[in-house]
């Protein structure tokens, strides 16, 4: 079944794939639950979302509604006469994205902070020059104290990332800096031959640094895999993508740290039937879950649903959009543990938009 964090995943791609021109969007999250026949929806969370002028995400922000600040009781009068305990809640931030871009328009940073501003990572990334993302650095700057690993050129001034290129007395042996916001994240030695092509020795990873993920493009500039590392140069593993005819992906392959297949991931486009078919299999090619999404007469998701490898339906999400095409509102129901008031399904989550 999907995670609560992929389904507020599927949602945000989905909005922010749209350039809107509103200056930001409020997305609340109410949870449901029925008692004694009456269908209560509670807020849970929130996340607001505020762009630039230029339509590109410059912050995004999670609350949580569920923290009673007080907590007293209170005389009621009437039919239900007597005391009554009355809480009030009031939002908590949780964590904060802050986003930063270049001139054409292209991510270069990101910045995830939890409550009172603490700082948890900042990401980089770098692009080529057809502005294809070629590397994402994220690391922890509290973590970050080596003095030997900052940037000593007086002149070099405050810059996102840089490069800088050291060769030993003979020639034959190269040191490559990278250097973020000033600080010496990694370090890779190369060994020269006498046509002076590089041949890595070895890498260093400062202490800080939690994950860098290299990205690989076809001659059509489509991502064809990618390679992460982790702590100290870890390796993550690896994935590999292909597409079809049209340019949209239809195969993901993911590979574990030691080069093994540990997932499938397959995409089928039925065009004619307005429907989508994504296939998760494990590593023998035994299928775990399926998703099916219908599209509306606009190409826009309108029903999605998971279904395990019995094609058993696990859950289902229904989209609705407002008279400009905007996501007005996502309902999920859990269809294993569904409630029902007469033939009415009951959602246990909503999800509403609102553009500002």
């Amino acid at each position: 079944m999907l995670s609560n964090v992929k389904f507020i995943f599927y949602v945000l791609a989905l909005i922010t794939s749209i350039c809107y021109s509103e200056k930001s969007i409020t997305i609340k999250v109410f949870h449901v639950f029925e008692s004694f026949g009456t269908e209560t929806q509670e807020l849970k969370n929130s996340i607001i979302i505020n762009f630039d002028s230029n339509g590109f995400m410059i912050d995004s922000t999670i609350f949580s509604h569920t923290l009673p600040l007080s907590k007293k009781y209170v005389y009621v009068s009437g039919p239900n006469e007597g005391l009554k305990l009355k809480r009030k809640y009031d939002k908590e931030m949780v964590l904060s994205y802050k986003f930063e871009y270049d001139k054409l328009g292209n991510r270069i940073s990101t910045t995830l902070l939890g409550t009172n501003d603490s700082l948890y990572w900042k990401e980089y990334q770098k692009y080529d020059d057809s502005g294809n993302p070629i590397k994402r650095i994220r690391y922890n700057p509290l973590r970050a104290v080596n003095p030997d690993m900052m940037n000593k050129k007086e002149d070099a001034g405050e810059m996102i990332w840089g490069e800088s290129y050291e060769y030993d007395s003979t020639g034959t042996v190269l040191e490559r800096r990278e250097f973020y916001n000033n600080y010496v994240l990694v370090v890779s030695t190369y060994d020269l031959d006498k046509y002076k092509k590089p041949t890595k020795r070895g890498e260093y990873f400062d202490p800080s640094v939690i994950l860098q993920t290299i990205y690989f493009h076809n001659n059509d500039n489509q991502l064809s895999h990618e390679v992460s590392v982790g702590r100290l140069g870890r390796s993550f593993g690896s994935k590999t993508y292909e597409y079809d005819i049209l340019g949209r992906r239809i195969n993901t392959v993911v590979y574990n740290e030691n080069g093994t297949i540990e997932e499938k991931f397959s995409t089928v486009f039925d065009d004619d039937n307005f429907k989508i078919y994504d296939y998760y299999s494990d590593s023998l090619s035994n299928l775990r879950t399926l998703r099916e999404v219908l599209l509306n007469n606009e190409g826009r998701m309108y029903i999605e649903a998971v279904l395990d490898e019995k094609e058993r339906v696990l859950e289902k999400n229904v989209y609705y959009y407002d008279n400009k095409g905007r996501v007005a509102e996502v309902r999920q129901y859990d269809m294993i543990r569904r409630g029902r008031t007469g033939d009415r399904e009951i959602p246990i989550r909503v999800n509403t938009y609102e553009y500002h």
